[in-house]
């Protein structure tokens, strides 16, 4: 059965696998064991998914803590009732008001200068707990090693800090070097480690390994991993040498025909608003460049499990389909524009490779919120 989000709208209907999200987020602990921590990304609505489902999932899968960029997505679990760690990554200012709903959710921050550390110690009330995060050659982000050690003893001289973890998002490429500059970036974060623990600083989770790193080695988890791609079965950029078994979270993307009609112009027939060579029937879809449409599409789709064309791109809320080879269909026909039907399937990957994606979070992200959800929902382990 489906939990659906029930509101009156089109039938666009984007279908989303909570029971693939839940057994990759299980790969992903058989992958690094049970001693390592998994804090699941889910920036971005949870790269699209739905922050609250996929967040519940996760979490029942044997996900520890959460990961994301928006303090307003840690205070809306929060206040749903989620309580586990949630690290906020860098990219809010610390201004009291900040401060203050971090305090009072118990979210922790990312200091990534000292001024934001002095920011969060001078307004906050109580101590709390945060991480450093380095920047070891994404350049972006984060403090740099050769100042790292540093700035970690500064941010413990503050007096309502609490250093809770040192993490980093290193940059993983896709070429023959790819694990020598991966590893000299790991060395680099290991070095400042080590640093701390001669100087007799205890940090209680280190984390360098998110899905790329995970999909690269083992070798680099140490206590704590953020993945984020390959909790929805997405694959980052970067060579794949290790094998975690992976399931599509983006199940479908569907709607159904709302006219049908015969089409025989002949005069201005080559000033139509698509290619008319051939064409003779056409269907219209109640989805268009406002729902994400321009970007979620093969050329295809799928109609009484044939192929139909998508014909000239589509308009703000609607998109035109050939139904030529298609002389059964009906208004209120299904159509599949990523999914299967009958023998037939459009993947996400065929889509990705039409639209030129070059990012594997981009397909889900591309559903705007007018289309409406509807979740899979997770198995248990024993069913």
């Amino acid at each position: 059965m489906l939990a659906v989000e029930r509101r009156i709208a089109r039938p666009n209907v984007f279908e989303i696998d909570l029971g693939a999200i839940a057994e990759n987020t299980r790969a992903v602990r058989a992958a690094v064991g049970l001693g390592v921590r998994i804090f699941a990304a889910l920036k971005a609505n949870a790269y699209g998914f739905g922050l609250l489902q996929v967040a519940e999932t996760v979490l029942s899968a044997g996900a520890d803590g959460l990961s994301m960029a928006e303090l307003n997505d840690a205070i809306r679990l929060r206040e749903k009732g989620i309580s586990a760690p949630i690290l906020l990554y860098g990219g809010n200012l610390p201004s009291p008001d900040v401060v203050a709903a971090t305090e009072h959710h118990g979210v922790y921050p990312t200091l990534l200068d000292l001024e934001s550390a002095r920011a969060y110690s001078e307004h906050a009330r109580r101590a709390i707990g945060a991480f450093v995060k380095m920047d070891v050659g994404l350049e972006r982000l984060g403090v740099a090693p050769n100042g790292a050690r540093e700035f970690i003893s500064a941010v413990q001289r503050f007096p309502r800090l609490r250093l809770q973890g040192v993490y980093t998002h290193m940059h993983i490429v896709d070429n023959p070097d790819a694990e020598r500059y991966a590893r000299w970036q790991f060395q680099r974060f290991e070095n400042v480690l080590d640093q701390l623990r001669r100087d007799g600083v205890e940090v209680p989770i280190v984390m360098a390994a998110s899905s790329a790193v995970l999909l690269m080695t083992g070798s680099m988890t140490l206590n704590a991993v953020d993945p984020g791609h390959l909790i929805y079965g997405l694959l980052p950029g970067g060579p794949q040498l290790v094998e975690i078994p992976l399931h599509q979270a983006f199940a479908s993307l569907r709607t159904r025909l709302i006219q049908v009609k015969e089409w025989s112009r002949s005069e201005w027939r080559s000033a139509a608003p698509f290619e008319p060579d051939g064409v003779n029937r056409i269907g219209i879809l109640p989805i268009g460049r406002s729902d994400g449409m321009v970007a979620l599409h093969s050329g295809q789709v799928l109609v009484r499990g044939r192929r139909a064309r998508v014909l000239g791109p589509p308009s703000l809320e609607h998109t035109r389909v050939d139904l030529t080879e298609a002389p059964e269909a009906r208004v209120g026909d299904e159509v599949v524009i990523i999914g299967r039907q009958g023998a037939d399937e459009i993947t996400p990957a065929e889509v990705m490779a039409h639209q030129g994606h070059s990012v594997a979070v981009a397909l889900a992200l591309e559903v705007r919120e007018s289309v409406q959800r509807q979740y899979l929902p997770a198995r248990t382990q024993s069913e």
